[in-house]
């Protein structure tokens, strides 16, 4: 978990942006009911001046001041207020139930209005992961591992052709 924040904070100081916003986007796609991380990734857009894409990393979130509420409202008016349409672009693969009152409001109310005008609620697999149970990743041992192999393998081949091929010459000599 540290070792991820520890990094998107690296790139933010040596104004690496897109980085950080990918690495946060990967998070939120691992973990979509952690809603600090889309806090988060919509204050580095806010920052960044891209006040429509903070709007849609902050709608879920409870407003805490008028830049928060402005960005939700200029990310909506982007949209023209269709609920199908943000529902389809905001991505909440999370458990609803898991949800704080406000962003459950918000997703009803968007789902609602989707299904009036749509007739259909976009659906989207659900990923279940521990909030706050950051890994990078699991398999970084298991790839050093395999790594380690084929280099000793692409290593070991030539050696053992060499080693072949003075038998064969010392064979062909020998008689």
């Amino acid at each position: 978990m540290g070792n991820l924040f520890y990094r998107i904070e690296k790139d933010l100081k040596v104004g690496r942006k897109k980085k950080a916003c990918d690495r946060l986007r990967n998070m939120i796609n691992q973990f979509p009911n952690d809603l600090s991380l889309r806090k988060r990734l919509g204050q580095i857009y806010f920052e960044a001046g891209f006040l429509d894409e903070a709007g849609k990393f902050w709608i879920l979130n409870t407003p805490e001041n008028n830049e928060m509420e402005n960005a939700v409202e200029i990310y909506r008016k982007s949209l023209s207020n269709s609920g199908n349409a943000i529902l389809k672009d905001i991505v909440f693969r999370g458990d609803k139930n898991t949800l704080d009152e406000y962003a459950l409001k918000v997703i009803t109310e968007l789902e609602q209005h989707s299904l009036k005008i749509t007739k259909q609620i976009p659906v989207f697999k659900a990923k279940t992961r521990e909030k706050e149970n950051y890994s990078e990743n699991q398999t970084v041992f298991l790839s050093k591992i395999v790594n380690c192999l084929v280099i000793g393998l692409i290593i070991l081949i030539p050696v053992l052709g060499i080693v072949k091929l003075f038998e064969i010459i010392s064979s062909l000599f020998s008689q």
